[in-house]
């Protein structure tokens, strides 16, 4: 049984202030040359296997990373302000039976198996449903920290700080121009790559599917593009579509707004439960991110797709593919349907040295 590095019985700001849950030895990665290493936004990467925005809480979770052989590591979404988020539970395990989720059309519940891990739950096969609602440290302690992340990097290695917007300030100041602010903070505290959240599931009405509409993805892109200027690439985290119309018409917004690439997906939203058939977050709480196994067959289903309609319509996008990569195969598997860049969240929390079995695995097959 793997053993997740993030507490998932403690609060988010336990789990900062613990740092994270790991004392194995740190494996030795096979070495690639700088020449093989690949162009990404304008900065050079030793490999294409990293972690998305939500597991690296901050400087210390993103060190480990790094440390372990994931090379593009993102910074946990930050804020303008402090925020706490969600009261725990924050991620319970769900009982979802090697099922394969759906994109869209399935409303199915799904029943939650509470916080302690299943006997049979292998690495590969964990399910989780998560719902922090966004926190974010303050901005005094992010100018300290994020350059503390950026410090502890290798040579081939790049830190994506992961911005959002806050609505309803009570100062007046609007989402989008809080959510430049957010940027604004990133890029003054360091960050050489920024990645706009557009798809946090379950942080509150109205913030969770404006990476669905394509006109709201183009003024903020826009927006954020003229504030933080050529030199910070801007990325654009989404999730899933209903078709590939839908797709098609916010990748194309986007990269006439200006970003640099898209990630996705993010979590599949849907309704977990009790056995009692009551609302396993609470009531306040319906609907939550389904993250881990369960979606993989989503996230290939999207990147395959988003593949087609960048190469198609010559948009110039990066391509970072996100969901259910739980294993070194699962990795290749995702590049292979198109991604430039994979990264793990759920399968790098319960299965650490994930990345450092996929660099053996990309070496074995060169020979």
């Amino acid at each position: 049984m793997s053993t997740c590095i993030y507490d998932i019985t403690a609060s988010w700001a336990d789990n900062i202030a613990r740092g994270p849950q790991f004392d194995s030895p740190v494996p030795q990665r096979p070495q690639t040359h700088s020449d093989q290493w690949i162009d990404f936004l304008g900065y050079k990467v030793a490999s294409r296997i990293g972690v998305p925005a939500g597991p690296l809480l901050d400087s210390r979770w993103t060190s480990l990373a790094a440390s372990l052989g994931y090379d593009m590591v993102t910074y946990k979404t930050i804020r303008t302000a402090a925020s706490t988020g969600h009261a725990p539970p924050n991620v319970l395990y769900l009982q979802a039976d090697g099922k394969q989720l759906p994109a869209a059309g399935d409303t199915t519940p799904l029943q939650a198996a509470g916080v302690e891990q299943p006997d049979e739950a292998a690495a590969t096969a964990v399910a989780i449903t998560n719902s922090f609602g966004m926190p974010s440290m303050n901005a005094s302690f992010l100018m300290a920290d994020i350059p503390a992340a950026q410090a502890a990097l290798r040579p081939g290695q790049l830190l994506v700080v992961s911005v959002t917007g806050t609505p309803n300030r009570p100062d007046g100041v609007g989402f989008a121009e809080d959510f430049v602010q957010a940027a604004l903070l990133a890029k003054q505290a360091g960050a050489k790559v920024i990645e706009a959240n557009l798809s946090c599931p379950n942080v509150g009405k109205g913030q969770g599917a404006l990476y669905a509409d394509a006109q709201q993805v183009a003024a903020l892109t826009a927006a954020l593009v003229q504030a933080l200027g050529p030199a910070v690439p801007l990325l654009l985290k989404v999730g899933a579509f209903p078709d590939e119309a839908a797709l098609e018409a916010v990748l194309g917004a986007a990269a006439a707004a200006g970003a640099r690439g898209v990630a996705g997906i993010n979590g599949l939203s849907r309704s977990i439960i009790t056995a009692d058939g009551e609302p396993a977050l609470g009531p306040d709480r319906p609907t939550s991110g389904v993250c881990g196994a369960p979606i993989r067959h989503a996230a290939l289903q999207f990147v395959r797709a988003a593949r087609r309609i960048i190469d198609r319509r010559q948009l110039g996008l990066a391509l970072v593919g996100v969901g259910g990569v739980m294993c070194a195969q699962h990795a290749v598997d995702m590049l292979e349907a198109g991604a430039d860049v994979v990264q793990s969240a759920t399968g790098m929390m319960w299965h650490p040295l994930l990345a450092h079995e996929y660099h053996q695995l990309v070496q074995q097959q060169s020979r």
